[in-house]
């Protein structure tokens, strides 16, 4: 015989039940929570390591346990009940337990004790005694051992985590808040008094302008228990709990009253109860600037909102995952938090379904409370399900800053043994008031004009108003709240990104990284002397160099497609980055930027025809391994050893400048190069500062031969002869009015020029970078022609191969081949494989001057240039000393 026929025998009574209408659909309802906490608890033990497969098995069992004993002994003795409640809170204290396991694990066991306690008084407020008369008659009694409880947190309150309002009365190892029975017992005493009193209220009282005031002696007594609760409330500066019940008995009153000049003053006493709160009490003052503007104290005091919406900005529209998300960032985030962290593991979506659940629990509430015969049933059940919609309004909004932090639970989801209680109780007792022998609802009278439909529409429209600012937060500001600096997620993001290598040209490594056992990259630079080139990546003081330029390729953030990303984001996994393939010689570059030691200045060395930078050196320079730790450091440095001054670096150019005003002179001008030198011995004054020629030249020197002695008469002979006019052409045709293009950031100065003695000599208002200097040396030895600096030669695709970049462009012809040997000929020669133009610039009265050194290697293949500046060296001789041994080890590679 099958299992149902011995039902049908032992027990018919509850074969007939369980098989009605109702205990169906409940039934079907509470599968489908069954699948959900079942799929919650699987995931759950799948993404988080301390939620154990014992844990899982514990919170499934609990639960149905707890619901399946609830929805059996509510078909035996409430076999008419609305069918919709008890699966609503099955699937919130369900993902409650579910959150309550992951956001603070060494509270679960407790939770999950609460929840069976919590069934208990669930089942014993729905079936205890035959009516609620024994809840109505001693409404002074209950109320008044609430009050009584929340004044013995005056002298015995303490706080479980040993700091802030002391709330709590410890009883035992029990820790009780007693606001949360006292918000039932409020509302139980609202609902017996105005059910009495309810037409005593509506007589004719005292007339104050358009408002009625009921007689003092029937609102006397309600008014003074309200008050009472009230004050001791704000006493304690209980802001939330003080919310509840204001808002709470507001709707009651309307309920009662049907006159919205109540609900209007009452408003009105909040507002001022409010301003007089902000003056006198720090607490709400924090509370109500940071709903205003958290922004500008997101570190200290509005830390918690602020790291709420970023939870909500990190959820998007469908959430990071159960368990995959950082709600843990919040601090009490498993008590006055839980919607923050359902946003950001559930997103949107999740986040709607809440609110929706509390929308379902507000229409079947109300109708419950429409349906009910008895006053005292009406008023208890809107109460009830007022009180709850009321208080998941009041948390919720504080979450999404539609409303100041309030610092209460959210009812079913959030942790906490005394709310879990007297939610379940209140649910038990609406459980109950469903299956007295209801009226219809066109019976009660239920029109467009009813109070209990139109508060019903004012909660339900700020539900929706909760839904619509939850996903302004997820949608609209999502990427904004994501890109913010202070998002630890973002940092945590960061952190486990593989960043591309960075290698030289014969690949060597210049940068990479390492991956250790947590996840957590870490950068690594295995050639430090590239770190004027490389640059830095940091977490905490974002990227410099080519880690900067090139940042979104080494993040591996280019060529992705848009399912890719989408891809990436569902798995957790952060994108892999490419590879990127510099011109530069590692051992060159060590070279370059070892002869700078001991000096402040910049060696460029570059392929002449090509274009490609070869050594790009700095001095002093720092170690981008340490950057984090000595950042405040560097930064302070006057010496300001983060600036790549190959490329940053502006200097007045000096005797360097005479290659492009000679150029532009015998361009324009046809003054002839071999023609005598005109002011050869004549001394220049710049800043009472007296220049002359670099070394001796011969008595009759030619205007060549002056200018390879680097001697500044001749030189302002000529800028007087072309005039400012001749000298701006010169200064733009070779490129030095404006920074080049370059795969790093470059700079040039504001050049307005007035006397073109001091501009012609280089000592006028035009200030130069290296690189572009290093340009005017490459265009010597190149014929003519300005060739487009290059840095970056090729760059890793998603298949791992190299893929080489196009060519920067052509080269722009500034000179002709033949003055440009002319030039080149008039030249310093620096052994068998280097000619030089060695030259210097004042720079500040009682200093030496800074050197600068142009060169260019004899040899055809490779055809190389160099640039040298060296900041106030004891000998400028120095600048080509450093130059030719550069090219040197360049030509002999």
């Amino acid at each position: 015989i099958c299992p149902q026929a011995y039902t049908v025998i032992l027990f018919p009574a509850m074969t007939l039940r369980l098989g009605t209408q109702t205990a169906r659909r409940e039934r079907w309802l509470l599968c489908i929570a069954a699948a959900f906490v079942s799929a919650g608890s699987v995931s759950l033990r799948l993404t988080y390591e301390p939620f154990s497969l014992q844990r899982a098995l514990l919170l499934i069992s609990v639960w149905a346990v707890c619901f399946g004993l609830a929805h059996v002994v509510a078909c035996l003795r409430l076999p008419s009940r609305d069918p919709y409640l008890l699966p609503v809170a099955a699937i919130l204290s369900g993902w409650g337990l579910l959150l309550v396991a992951r956001l603070a694990p060494s509270f679960f066991y407790r939770q999950s004790t609460w929840l069976v306690v919590s069934t208990v008084a669930l089942l014993a407020a729905s079936i205890v005694g035959s009516d609620l008369r024994w809840l109505r008659r001693f409404r002074y009694t209950w109320l008044l051992s609430g009050l009584a409880l929340l004044a013995a947190t005056f002298f015995l309150g303490v706080n479980p985590s040993g700091w802030g309002p002391r709330l709590w009365l410890r009883l035992g190892g029990v820790y009780l808040q007693p606001s949360e029975p006292l918000k039932l017992l409020m509302v139980v005493y609202l609902a017996s008094y105005l059910a009495e009193r309810r037409r005593l209220l509506l007589a004719s009282g005292r007339r104050i302008g358009g408002l009625t005031l009921p007689p003092l002696a029937y609102v006397g007594p309600l008014a003074a228990m309200f008050g009472l609760t009230l004050m001791l409330l704000g006493w304690q500066q209980d802001l939330g709990a003080a919310m509840l019940f204001f808002f709470t008995f507001l709707a009651l009153l309307y309920l009662a009253t049907d006159k919205w000049g109540y609900v209007a003053a009452g408003l009105v006493l909040f507002l001022i109860a409010g301003i007089v709160g902000y003056l006198l009490s720090a607490r709400v003052a924090v509370r109500v600037d940071g709903w205003v503007n958290p922004w500008p104290d997101a570190a200290d005091r509005t830390f918690q909102i602020v790291q709420s919406l970023l939870a909500l900005g990190a959820g998007g529209v469908f959430g990071q995952g159960l368990g995959l998300g950082r709600p843990t960032y919040i601090p009490a985030v498993h008590t006055d938090f839980v919607f923050a962290a359902i946003t950001e593991e559930f997103g949107l979506i999740g986040a709607l379904v809440v609110i929706g659940l509390f929308g379902v629990l507000l229409l079947r509430g109300m109708r419950i409370a429409a349906r009910a015969k008895r006053p005292f049933a009406k008023f208890l059940a809107a109460g009830l399900v007022a009180g709850l919609v009321v208080q998941a309004w009041v948390i919720v909004a504080g979450n999404v800053k539609v409303a100041p932090i309030a610092g209460v639970t959210l009812p079913f989801l959030s942790y906490g043994g005394s709310s879990l209680v007297s939610t379940f109780v209140a649910l038990g007792l609406l459980v109950r008031i469903s299956n007295d022998e209801p009226e219809s609802i066109k019976a009660t009278g239920l029109s467009p004009r009813s109070p209990l439909l139109r508060t019903t529409v004012a909660l339900g429209l700020g539900l929706v108003v909760l839904a619509v600012a939850t996903g302004y937060w997820t949608v609209a500001r999502s990427d904004w709240l994501t890109e913010r600096d202070d998002n630890p997620r973002r940092v945590e993001y960061e952190q486990r990104i593989v960043r591309g290598r960075i290698v030289d040209r014969q690949s060597l490594t210049l940068a990479d990284v390492e991956v250790l056992a947590s996840g957590v990259v870490s950068r690594t630079y295995p050639q430090p002397q590239a770190a004027p080139v490389v640059g830095y990546a940091s977490l905490r003081y974002g990227t410099g160099g080519v880690e900067g330029a090139w940042d979104a390729t080494l993040r591996g953030e280019v060529g992705r497609t848009p399912l890719a990303v989408a891809w990436d984001r569902l798995l957790h996994r952060p994108p892999q980055g490419l590879d990127v393939g510099l011109s530069i010689d590692a051992y060159l570059q060590e070279l370059a930027q070892s002869s700078l030691e001991g000096h402040a200045g910049a060696v460029v060395l570059l392929d002449a025809n090509s274009g490609q930078i070869l050594a790009m050196a700095s001095a002093p320079t720092f170690q981008p391994a340490r950057l984090d730790e000595e950042w405040e450091t560097l930064s302070q440095d006057q010496d300001a050893p983060l600036v790549n001054r190959a490329t940053q670096g502006l200097y007045q150019p000096g005797a360097a400048l005479q290659t492009v005003v000679l150029a532009g002179a015998a361009a324009t001008e046809g003054i002839d190069l071999d023609g005598p030198a005109q002011q050869l011995d004549m001394i220049v004054e710049v800043g009472g500062i007296g220049v002359e020629c670099l070394s001796e030249p011969e008595p009759a020197a030619s205007l060549a031969q002056a200018y390879g002695n680097a001697c500044p008469g001749p030189i302002a002979w000529v800028g007087e002869e072309i005039g400012v006019a001749g000298l701006s052409v010169a200064v733009e045709s070779w490129g030095l009015s404006e920074p080049p293009e370059f795969d790093l950031p470059t700079e040039s100065g504001e050049w307005a020029p007035v006397d073109p003695v001091l501009e012609a000599i280089g000592q006028g208002s035009l200030v130069v970078s290296p690189l572009q200097m290093a340009l005017v040396a490459a265009t010597v030895a190149n014929e003519g022609i300005r060739p487009v600096p290059q840095l970056v030669l090729q760059v890793e695709d998603t298949t791992g191969e190299f893929r080489p970049l196009d060519s920067p462009g052509a080269g722009q012809q500034v000179i002709s081949p033949d003055l440009a040997l002319a030039l080149q000929s008039s030249w310093q020669s620096y052994g068998l494989t280097a000619v030089g133009h060695l030259g210097t610039a004042i720079a500040g009265e009682e200093r030496p001057p800074h050197a600068w050194f142009l060169g260019v290697s004899v040899t055809d293949s490779p055809r190389l240039a160099v640039a040298v500046l060296l900041e106030h060296p004891d000998d400028p001789a120095m600048a080509g000393a450093i130059g030719v041994n550069v090219i040197e080890a360049a030509v002999s590679r």
